[in-house]
C-alpha cells in the first residue's frame, strides 16, 4: 500500500473515530430500519403525536413585508388549516439528528452544478412526495402533502384526505380536482401518458390492472387495485425519487394547454412556436413540469408546492431559488417553513470545479458532487472555507458487477448458465483490496448480498471452473472455454462514477489470478446506456440501490442485468424477447407477494429476507461491497443536519428544516 494511501487511510478513520465519540456517527447499516408494527394506521397515529401542534404560526421577516406591500395575502390565508408540524424525529429520525432546534429565518443556501439547468441536490431537497417517512426508510409512513390515509384489510382500496386550505405556490387553492384532472386527462390519457404508469398498477406490475380513482369530495379521494398493493405507500414516499406530481398536478394551470379544456384556436401561437399543427399534447407536454423538472429555469412561474421554487435568474447559467410564500409546513413553535429564504447554484465547468468552489468557501452543501477520496482535502480546507465534513451512509452500492446472461453468444450463455461459473467469479475477486484501496476501509463485504461468496477464495473459485471441466489453458494462462476458445471478454462501463473504473481494472486484475482474461474498457455513458438496453454487454459495473428499493435484487436484477432479454419478455407480456427460466421468475413471484403487503410491515420484511435470500442463492448481481461511507460537507454554522445514522441523501429530504446558526 502506497504512503498517500496509508496517509489517507490514518487520517480518514481519526476523523471517524472523532465523530464517533461526539456526534454519535457509527456505521449503521444501509437503509437501516427500525421496528415496524405492520400496522399502516398504527404508524399514521403515531407519526401524528411526534410534534406538538404549536398554538400560532410565525412567518419570514421577507414574507412580512410582502404582506405589507400588498404583494401577499396575511400567512393564514396562505397555510393549510392543519400544517404539516416539523420536529425530533420528523423528517430525519432522532438518531440522526438528536439535537433538532427550532432555526432562525434567513440566508441563501449556496450550491454550485455543471449541468446545465440540473443541480441533483436542489432536486431532492425541493422534491416533496404525497406521503414520507424519517430519513429514507419506509417505516412510520405518514401523511405529507396528503393529510392522512387508510388503507383496507385487504391492502386494495386507499382512501387519502387532503390538507383543506393547502394552495400552490400562486395561492389557487389544491383539491381533488387537481387528482382527478392529473388522472384521467393525463395517465388515462394516451397521447400525454402512453403507458399507464406502473407504479400504479396492480402488484407494481408493467402487466397488472390499472389502478381505478374515485373522487368522494373536495378533499377526498379513494385509489383502488384489484388486488392487494400494500406497496403502494412505499410508491408514494420514497420509490425511485417521487414526487407529488405523478398523482397531483395544478389543473387550473395545466388545462390552458390540454385540448379537452382548451380550443385549437387558442393553443395555435405555441403549436406554431413549436412548428406543429394540431398535436396540442406535444404543446402540453412541454408546459408541464413534473418533479423532476424542479431545477429547470423553464419552470420558472410553474405551480408547485415545494419548499423553494426555481425563479428566473439575470446571470446565465445561475439556479435560483426563492421561498414558496405557501408551503404548508411550520415547526413546533409555528414557524412556516423553510427558515432559508434563498437557493443558489452558479454554473461551473465539471464537478472538480464544484469542489473546489467549496474549497474556496462558496458552497454551504454539497453531497452529489463530494466524493469520499476528497475527504482529506475538505478537512484540510474546512477551517479557511467555513465548511465541515460529515460522514454518512451511502443509500445506494456504487459498484456492482453485471454479469449477463441472456448475451447472443452461445458459449457465453453455457457458461453463464452455469451458477458455477457465477460463483467462480464472485469468489475470485478480492474485495478486501477494492474496500482498501479505493474505499479505504470504509465499507464492508457484502455478505447480505454473497453470502458465502463475499469473501475472496482463490482456490475454490480455481475448483468450480475446474469441475465445469475448464481446465485446459492457453499458453498466456487464460482458460479454454467450451468453443475452444480462450476465456476472453470485455467489461465495458460508463465511467458514470469515480470509482467504477479502478474497480473495474482490478476485477480484471483479479479474475486473471483464476485463468480468466477480463479487459475493462471505459465507454461514452450514452453509448453504453444504449448497448445495455439493446442487451450488448457482456459483463459492466454500474452501482445500484439494493434494498435503498423494493426489488433491486430481484425482479430489476433479473430484467436490467441478469437477462436484458428476460426483461423484454416480461415487458411485453411474453410477446418478445426470451422466456426467462423458473429460477429467474421465482423473483417475479417474491416481488408480487412483497408488492402486496404494507411497506414497513412485519410481513414486508420477511419478504425482503427472501429476496436477499433468493439473491445469495442465484447471484442475479455479484455486489462489491456494502455500507459504504458517504461524504457531506455543509456550511460550518448550517444547522439541522445529520451527524449520523441514515444516509446522506437524507440530508437532502430534509432540507426545508436547515437554518443558519446566528454567532
Amino acid at each position: 500500500m502506497s504512503k498517500r494511501i496509508t496517509y489517507l487511510l490514518i487520517l480518514i478513520l481519526a476523523f471517524t473515530l472523532s465523530a464517533c465519540v461526539s456526534g454519535g456517527q457509527e456505521a449503521a447499516p444501509a437503509e437501516a430500519q427500525p421496528e415496524a408494527d405492520g400496522a399502516a394506521e398504527e404508524s399514521q397515529s403515531e407519526a401524528d403525536e411526534s410534534a406538538a401542534e404549536p398554538s400560532a404560526f410565525q412567518e419570514a421577516p421577507m414574507l412580512t413585508a410582502m404582506v405589507e406591500a400588498g404583494e401577499l395575502p396575511p400567512q393564514a390565508e396562505r397555510l393549510p388549516t392543519e400544517p404539516f408540524v416539523v420536529g425530533p424525529g420528523v423528517l430525519l429520525t432522532e438518531e440522526a439528528l438528536p439535537d433538532w432546534q427550532p432555526g432562525e429565518y434567513g440566508g441563501t443556501l449556496r450550491m454550485a452544478h455543471f449541468r446545465p439547468g440540473w443541480n441533483p441536490d436542489i432536486f431532492v431537497i425541493t422534491n416533496e412526495p404525497l406521503l414520507i417517512a424519517p430519513g429514507t426508510s419506509v417505516q412510520g409512513i405518514q401523511g405529507n402533502i396528503i393529510k392522512d390515509f387508510e388503507v383496507s384489510a385487504d391492502s386494495t382500496e386507499f382512501v387519502f384526505h387532503m390538507r383543506e386550505g393547502l394552495k400552490w405556490s400562486d395561492g389557487v387553492p389544491v383539491t381533488t380536482e387537481d387528482v382527478r384532472f392529473t388522472y384521467e386527462d393525463v395517465l388515462l390519457n394516451e397521447q400525454i401518458t402512453p403507458s399507464f404508469p406502473e407504479r400504479f398498477r396492480t402488484g407494481h406490475s408493467p402487466n397488472g390492472e390499472p389502478m381505478t380513482l374515485e373522487v368522494i369530495d373536495d378533499f377526498t379521494f379513494k385509489t383502488t387495485f384489484t388486488e392487494p398493493y400494500g406497496g403502494l405507500l412505499r410508491v408514494l414516499t420514497i420509490e425511485k425519487w417521487v414526487g407529488y406530481t405523478e398523482l397531483l398536478r395544478p389543473a387550473h394551470y395545466l388545462k390552458q394547454f390540454h385540448g379537452d379544456y382548451t380550443s385549437l384556436e387558442e393553443l395555435k401561437p405555441l403549436l406554431e412556436e413549436q412548428d406543429l399543427t394540431d398535436e396540442w399534447w406535444r404543446v402540453f407536454t412541454s408546459m408541464q413540469c413534473l418533479n423532476w423538472d424542479n431545477t429547470r429555469p423553464r419552470c420558472a412561474g410553474f405551480p408547485v408546492l415545494n419548499p423553494w421554487m426555481v425563479v428566473e435568474s439575470d446571470e446565465p447559467g445561475l439556479l435560483e431559488f426563492h421561498r414558496n410564500p405557501y408551503y404548508f409546513k411550520v415547526d413546533t413553535e409555528g414557524q412556516q417553513l423553510p427558515y432559508i429564504d434563498k437557493i443558489i447554484s452558479p454554473l461551473v465547468g465539471d464537478v472538480e470545479m464544484v469542489n473546489l468552489t467549496a474549497f474556496a468557501g462558496d458552497v454551504d452543501f454539497m453531497r452529489e458532487s463530494a466524493a469520499l477520496v476528497k475527504v482529506p482535502l475538505y478537512k484540510e480546507n474546512e477551517e479557511k472555507a467555513g465548511i465541515r465534513t460529515v460522514l454518512l451512509q451511502n443509500h445506494f452500492e456504487p459498484v456492482v458487477f453485471h454479469v449477463n446472461r441472456t448475451f447472443e453468444d452461445e458459449t457465453w450463455r453455457e457458461l453463464t448458465g452455469d451458477i458455477r461459473f457465477l460463483q467462480a467469479l464472485s469468489l475470485g475477486i478480492d474485495r478486501q483490496e477494492i474496500i482498501d484501496s479505493i474505499y479505504f476501509g470504509l465499507a464492508e463485504l457484502p455478505e447480505v448480498a454473497m453470502g458465502e461468496f463475499a469473501a475472496r477464495d482463490v482456490d475454490r473459485a480455481n475448483a468450480l471452473l475446474d469441475e465445469m471441466g475448464l481446465t485446459e489453458r492457453s499458453d498466456d494462462g487464460i482458460r479454454i472455454g467450451p468453443d475452444g476458445e480462450p476465456i476472453s471478454v470485455v467489461l465495458e462501463h460508463g465511467a458514470h462514477g469515480p470509482d467504477i473504473a479502478p474497480v473495474s481494472e482490478l476485477i480484471g486484475e483479479h479474475l486473471g489470478e483464476i485463468g480468466l482474461d477480463i479487459q475493462s474498457k471505459a465507454i461514452d455513458s450514452s453509448l453504453w446506456g444504449q448497448r445495455r438496453v439493446a442487451n450488448e454487454l457482456k459483463l459492466t459495473v454500474m452501482w445500484t440501490h439494493d434494498t435503498g428499493w423494493d426489488d433491486d435484487w430481484t425482479g430489476f436484477a433479473v430484467d436490467r442485468w441478469s437477462g436484458p432479454a428476460w426483461g423484454t419478455w416480461r415487458d411485453s407480456g411474453g410477446s418478445e424477447g426470451e422466456e426467462p427460466p423458473e429460477w429467474a421468475k421465482e423473483a417475479y413471484t417474491i416481488d408480487a407477494e412483497r408488492w402486496s403487503v404494507v411497506s414497513g410491515s412485519e410481513e414486508y420484511k420477511e419478504l425482503v429476507e427472501a429476496g436477499q435470500a433468493w439473491q445469495r442463492e442465484n447471484l442475479a448481481v455479484i455486489s462489491l461491497i456494502q455500507n459504504d461511507t458517504a461524504a457531506l460537507v455543509v456550511a460550518d454554522n448550517l444547522g439541522n443536519v445529520p451527524e449520523g445514522g441514515t444516509t446522506a441523501i437524507a440530508a437532502n429530504f430534509a432540507g426545508e428544516q436547515f437554518y443558519f446558526m446566528s454567532e
